[in-house]
Parts: C-alpha cells; sequence; structure tokens
C-alpha cells in the first residue's frame, strides 16, 4: 500500500504540510436490491427517522437521471417505463456513531429504483464534505463485514420501510457501493502516481495492510473505462469506483444531493447490471420453486423470462463505446453469463418436462381409447355372430357381447402394454 499508509511517520508528515496535502471530495452511491411482494406505485406513508426530501431536489435528481438514459438508453426506452425511480427522502445522520474527524456524511438521501419485473434497488446517495485522501476510513465505512460500516447504520431506518414494500425486514440481496472522488485542486495523474495501490484497495474494499503486487495495480488501472480526459473509472466485483481531477464547477459536483454529471453514464450502466444480476437470481429461484403444470403455463414463464431480460439481450440500448465496454466485463464480474445460462437450462429442463409429461399423457390417452374401440369393436362383432344363433335369447346375446368385449380388452391390454412402456 502506499507510504501514507504503511509508514505512520510519513503519513504525518504529509498530512502535517498543507502544501502537501490532495483533497478530494467523496461521494457514495450504496445499492442494495431487494424483490417487492407487490405492485409499487411510490410510497403512500411517512417512516419514522425518514424527512421528506424537498420536491425541487428531488425533481432535479429524477430530471438528471431522466437527461442521461434517455442519451444513454435512448428515448424508447424511457417510453416503455420498464423502471421507474422513487423518492424516499432524507436520513440524518447525526444520531449515529461518528467522529468529526473522520468527514462522515451528515445525511443519506434515499431513492428507490424499481423494475417492472417487481426487483428493485435502493439508492442510498451519501455525499461527504472535502477531505484528505484515505481510503482506510472509507474501506471501513463501506465494507459490509465491517463493524462501522455505514449501511449497517442506514439500514436501522430503512428496515421498517423494506418490510412494508418486501415484507422483509432483513437483508438478502446484493449490496453494492459506488464510489465517486472529484480531486479539487489536482490533476487526476497527481492522485494516480500518489495513491495507485490505495486506490485498487479501495475498488477491492480491502482492508488488509500487506501490498499488493505493481502487475495488478497496472492491470486494474489499465482496465479504465473513462472517455475523458482526466478521468478514471474502474469496475469491480465488490466495488465501483470513478474519479476525476480537477472538479468542474458546472458538472453539479458541488450541488447538494446530486450525483456529478460525469458520473451518470457509469452510474447508469451499473444500475442495469445490478438490476439484471437480480433479475437472474430471482428468475432461478422462481424456476427452482415452481414447476409449471400445462403447456400454457410454460409458454406464459417463458414469455415473461424473455421479458424480464430485455436488458440483458441488449436490444433496447444504444450501443456506446463507453457502456458496451463496461457491460461487457459487468457480465463477467457479477457473473451473469453464468446466472443466464443457469436460467436457461433450468426453462429447457422444465420444458422438456413438461413436455415429456404431455406426450405421456397423449400416449397413455392414445392406449385407453385403442383398448376402448378395439375392445367395443370386437364385441359388435360378436353380438352380430350371437344374434345369429340366439335369435331369441336377448340375455344370451348381451352376455356373450360383454364377455367377448372384455376378454377382448383384456387381451389388447396385455399386447399393448409392452408398447406402452
Amino acid at each position: 500500500m502506499s507510504e501514507q499508509r504503511t509508514d505512520k511517520n510519513v503519513k504525518n508528515k504529509i498530512f502535517s504540510d498543507p502544501s502537501d496535502i490532495i483533497a478530494v471530495k467523496p461521494a457514495f452511491v450504496l445499492f442494495f436490491s431487494i424483490h417487492l411482494h407487490d405492485a409499487f406505485n411510490g410510497f403512500k406513508k411517512s417512516f419514522s427517522g425518514i424527512e421528506p426530501l424537498q420536491s425541487e431536489q428531488s425533481d432535479k435528481y429524477l430530471a438528471q437521471f431522466t437527461e442521461f438514459e434517455s442519451q444513454l438508453l435512448g428515448k424508447v426506452f424511457i417510453g416503455r417505463q420498464r423502471m421507474k425511480r422513487y423518492p424516499l427522502g432524507r436520513i440524518k445522520l447525526a444520531g449515529l456513531k461518528q467522529d468529526k474527524s473522520l468527514h462522515l456524511p451528515s445525511h443519506a438521501d434515499v431513492y428507490l429504483l424499481s423494475h417492472k419485473s417487481g426487483i428493485a434497488l435502493w439508492e442510498v446517495w451519501l455525499p461527504m464534505p472535502n477531505q484528505p485522501f484515505d481510503v482506510s476510513n472509507w474501506i471501513g465505512w463501506l465494507n459490509e463485514d465491517a463493524k462501522n460500516n455505514i449501511f449497517a447504520q442506514l439500514w436501522q431506518v430503512l428496515s421498517p420501510v423494506n418490510k412494508n414494500i418486501t415484507g422483509k425486514s432483513t437483508r438478502s440481496g446484493l449490496y453494492f457501493p459506488l464510489i465517486i472522488l472529484r480531486a479539487t485542486k489536482h490533476p487526476l495523474r497527481m492522485v494516480v502516481d500518489r495513491y495507485s495501490p490505495d486506490i485498487i484497495h479501495l475498488l477491492y474494499l480491502d482492508h488488509s495492510l500487506r501490498p499488493l503486487k505493481q502487475k495488478l495495480i497496472e492491470e486494474e488501472l489499465g482496465r479504465d473505462y473513462c472517455t475523458r480526459e482526466d478521468g478514471l473509472t474502474l469496475l469491480g466485483r465488490r466495488s465501483g469506483l470513478d474519479i476525476h481531477g480537477h472538479e468542474d464547477k458546472n458538472e453539479g459536483a458541488n450541488d447538494e444531493g446530486l450525483p456529478p454529471r460525469s458520473s451518470m453514464p457509469f452510474l447508469i450502466t451499473l444500475e442495469l447490471l445490478l438490476i439484471e444480476h437480480a433479475v437472474l437470481i430471482h428468475l432461478y429461484e422462481q424456476l427452482s420453486r415452481h414447476v409449471p403444470r400445462s403447456v400454457d403455463e410454460l409458454l406464459v414463464i417463458k414469455q415473461n423470462v424473455l421479458d424480464e431480460l430485455e436488458e440483458y439481450s441488449g436490444a433496447i440500448t444504444n450501443a456506446t463505446r463507453f457502456s458496451d465496454l463496461v457491460t461487457s466485463d459487468g457480465e463477467y464480474l457479477f457473473g451473469l453469463d453464468n446466472l443466464y445460462d443457469a436460467v436457461v437450462n433450468r426453462l429447457d429442463v422444465i420444458s422438456f418436462e413438461i413436455t415429456t409429461r404431455y406426450q405421456n399423457s397423449m400416449t397413455l390417452l392414445q392406449f385407453w381409447l385403442t383398448v376402448v374401440f378395439g375392445a367395443t369393436e370386437i364385441g359388435f362383432i360378436a353380438s352380430g355372430i350371437a344374434t345369429w344363433y340366439y335369435d331369441t335369447g336377448l340375455g344370451l346375446v348381451l352376455a356373450w357381447t360383454i364377455g367377448i368385449t372384455v376378454v377382448s380388452g383384456l387381451i389388447l391390454i396385455l399386447l399393448l402394454r409392452g408398447k406402452l412402456k
């Protein structure tokens, strides 16, 4: 790791000299996937510990997302309203355990992104004050296994809301943080040169003090998706990272509650990846728990699967260099290809089971129809012969006919049973 984290004397020396400090403005967007138990049309009541957002602020937030979604995904996608965003409110963090010297955020703005499949994402936006570049604290706050992680504290307030819309107060979906860093006075190159090991530790949410291999650091930094000068965008299995140097005052980074405009393409692409990850897991679990009983039900399920995987197939997105690269690597990092194959294979197994069951039913029906009609036909022939011999004995004719029919049926069953197997 960099010197300021491994050598206490050097660290104290760096931060004791104001001219040598690299200050950044951090912000975190915490995503957590959930499954809504019913159709969702917005929050109908207030919840303890959550203040309503001012309409002007939430309107600007939603408008900014709509603008970039239109550019990245196309107006057709927006018009179909496959995903909708709802503001929940603001959670004040003053009552939570915090040390003022750690520059913790004072509040969290919470939104819900719902998908038509019933999958949704909690989006917790945490703007923070300017502070020195020190990833050790940030990793502790964002790592869900750490005792002082921020989401665990936020969940105390969100838990009742989550239970109201999902029926569950516990966390069960994927947790994924996006870290947005904006250097206020320094170019990106200076940040990367000084903190490159720390940047990768932050991407991995790795709190270990053991240094990373230089080759690994170079490979990860080389996997940069940002198309802008002075920008660095990285994606890992545990977090996403977006760093820009020389903060642009016009991009909205300083507007309270608004993500920087330069982070929006990565943020929206990441939303789609996380939605699809949750959709695929839900579909697989649904197909594992419930096997359709008819061909018609199977066809309905197949149609639903194809519809819910539309974002994954990319049929409705406009391909751009940025989104194409991030989506491709994101599918690998999140295991979307394997999840997709698992869903398709499970669907194929169910299709085979249903069609086999249907074919067996039809074969069994044909078997009994053959027995019934064959035995009845032989019985009619026998009745004709019996009538010729016993023209005045109706009882004898009926007995002869029924007996021949039953015996013929038993013979047909014995002959065709082997063929049925």
